[in-house]
């Protein structure tokens, strides 16, 4: 009894060791990361400057258009070197956390202790820390989202504005077709604002999934060239609206993976139901790829497919995709109901 008690607490000292020593390497690679992330913003910011200066030089035909254009390319390289790298620390960063996760449920398990308030249940412990991993994800995709969109417009308008000002000074009789211009930029910009704040929760979701869905198809086939046919066959009257948020993400994001991918191509959404048992397909004749072949270039899985499959894992269902080059792609839901 003394020795199983002497290795329990050699086993409880080993564990608090290494989660020390990791939770000093997360600390140290999430101010890597940080540095990075604000490093990249301010490039993203210059670019967005240069790109606005060169736009300008090109209207007026000054000499200065060369030396923009230089300086926007290489900026620009150096941009895709910072996200990349950025990108490389997120992912080293989400692995170390859950590793640190992991380690902490099972000192838990050791310890036999019970935090006021919290469950000593290594699985909710474990779902308790892929939501918080989820929700920041979908911060900084929703980050990126806004950077690449408004924030892009918003800046070009300012931009705009202070070029305008100087055309106006000097009596320019370019200054209207310019204010024009800023305002249909305006309108661009206040039209994405729009789609964002409705993309971040979806009305006609209160409705139900196959009313969302359909109500998103028609404004995603007025914007592309993809095809899509929706077949859901015997859908339940409701579902949990948790699981309405989770199929309408995932078919969300496939449907922008294929038109990213697949230009173009056919889409079929079915749905059939098996006893209590619910299988959404989303299935495009598109061009197809080697999943195996994209981890063994990047070393994991695509960060849109990684999303999917763990929003669908916090429904206790199953993900899964086929594809092979020549022979489109298919993407398959399963969930208890």
């Amino acid at each position: 009894m003394a020795d199983a008690a002497a290795l329990l607490a050699q086993a409880q000292t080993q564990l608090a060791n290494a989660l020390q020593a990791l939770r000093g390497e997360a600390a140290q690679l999430r101010e890597r990361h940080t540095a990075i992330a604000q490093q990249g913003r301010q490039m993203y910011r210059t670019a967005d400057e240069l790109a606005v200066q060169r736009t300008f030089a090109e209207q007026l035909g000054t000499p200065a258009v060369g030396r923009l254009r230089q300086q926007e390319a290489e900026l620009r390289s150096k941009m895709a070197n910072l996200d990349a790298e950025t990108s490389a620390t997120a992912e080293a960063l989400k692995r170390l956390e859950q590793l640190i996760r992991q380690i902490e449920m099972s000192s838990t398990s050791l310890s036999g202790t019970t935090t006021i308030g919290q469950q000593n249940d290594p699985w909710a412990l474990a779902l308790r820390g892929q939501i918080i991993q989820g929700r920041e994800d979908e911060r900084l995709r929703l980050a990126r989202e806004v950077h690449d969109g408004p924030a892009q417009v918003l800046a070009n308008v300012l931009m705009g504005l202070e070029h305008a000002m100087n055309l106006h000074q000097s009596n320019s009789p370019q200054m209207e077709p310019f204010l024009h211009e800023l305002r249909s930029a305006a309108r661009q910009g206040l039209h994405e604002v729009r789609g964002f704040i409705a993309d971040l929760r979806p009305g006609a979701l209160d409705q139900g999934f196959p009313t969302a869905l359909a109500d998103y198809v028609q404004k995603y086939q007025q914007t592309t060239k993809v095809k899509v046919t929706i077949d859901l066959l015997h859908w339940p009257n409701r579902l949990p609206a948790e699981a309405e948020i989770v199929l309408y993400r995932v078919t969300q994001e496939a449907l922008q993976n294929i038109h990213k991918h697949a230009r173009n191509a056919n889409v079929l959404i079915r749905s059939m139901l098996q006893g209590n048992l619910l299988i959404v397909t989303i299935r495009d004749d598109g061009p197809g790829f080697d999943p195996r072949e994209v981890v063994r270039r990047s070393g994991k899985e695509s960060w849109g497919l990684t999303s999917m499959r763990e929003r669908v894992a916090l429904l206790g269902g199953d993900f899964a995709i086929a594809s092979r080059p020549g022979a489109g792609t298919e993407v398959t839901i399963r969930i208890t109901i």
